[in-house]
């Protein structure tokens, strides 16, 4: 199967990871931690559990399946089959059980087995989802929940933050002055983007804009901060953006640009 076959057949899997458990098709499962950060040292074994629970007023079966995934600049994600990106974990990892039954009000515990390679170092990841077998519901409907944890492997005294601002632009839109900042992740673990676009004109500061908080960039990956500040009157000025990714320094940019 392609990977492009693979991102179409996947593509719930990314709205289950983004809407609220009050959607309709929930059927009372509940996975914890839906994320995990291990620390095994390269050559090492490690073995977490996550509990699978059943809320419900059904018993559910459920089957276990590892998936790779990536971020993309807009913050949407893509699926891979396991193995396939370049930071995976998926063959290191076995599953223990793959597939049984939770009863109403009731716990599973799945092991999560990781070897990691003599060679390893940074940080790689893999999402396990746990899914349930479709249930039919009145007027011949059938919903089927499924329950992403993200799993990363740290290596320890091997991971580097690093990141940079790449590009910063300003553009006038009706609703005000658009602002796009754009950062890469050059470093061997994900970060977590907080900071602010300072807005001058000559030596003032006209407007001060925060950026919103945590945005998640990947290991390898890319992101555009995209935030809208007010109307500005004609003339010349300087965006300047300021990035905390976490590392020692703060990452930053700036842009020119003239109002008509």
């Amino acid at each position: 199967m392609t990977v492009a076959r693979w991102s179409a057949a996947l593509a719930l899997c990314g709205f289950v990871l983004l809407v609220p458990r009050s959607a309709p098709a929930d059927l009372g499962l509940d996975v914890s931690p839906a994320k995990y950060e291990m620390e095994a040292s390269a050559g090492q074994r490690q073995t977490i559990p996550i509990t699978v629970r059943n809320t419900g007023a059904d018993t559910v079966h459920i089957q276990v399946s590892l998936v790779d995934f990536t971020v993309g600049a807009n913050g949407q994600y893509v699926f891979l089959p396991p193995g396939k990106n370049k930071y995976s974990m998926a063959p290191w990892v076995s599953l223990n059980p793959r597939e049984f039954d939770v009863a109403p009000n009731t716990l599973t515990q799945v092991r999560v087995s990781v070897a990691v390679p003599a060679a390893a170092s940074g940080e790689h990841s893999v999402i396990a989802f746990f899914q349930t077998r479709p249930t039919r519901k009145p007027g011949g409907v059938s919903f089927s929940e499924r329950i992403a944890a993200k799993i990363y492997e740290l290596v320890p005294n091997t991971l580097q933050l690093s990141g940079e601002v790449d590009d910063v632009s300003a553009r006038t839109s009706p609703e005000g002055e658009r602002y796009l900042v754009g950062f890469k992740n050059t470093g061997n673990a994900h970060v977590y983007l907080n900071g602010r676009i300072e807005v001058k004109q000559g030596s003032t500061v006209v407007e001060r804009i925060e950026i919103p908080k945590q945005m998640l960039v990947e290991r390898g990956g890319q992101r555009i901060v995209d935030v809208v500040g007010k109307k500005l009157q004609p003339g010349s000025y300087t965006a300047i953006a300021l990035i905390d990714y976490g590392g020692p320094n703060l990452s930053g940019g700036e842009k020119t640009f003239t109002v008509r």
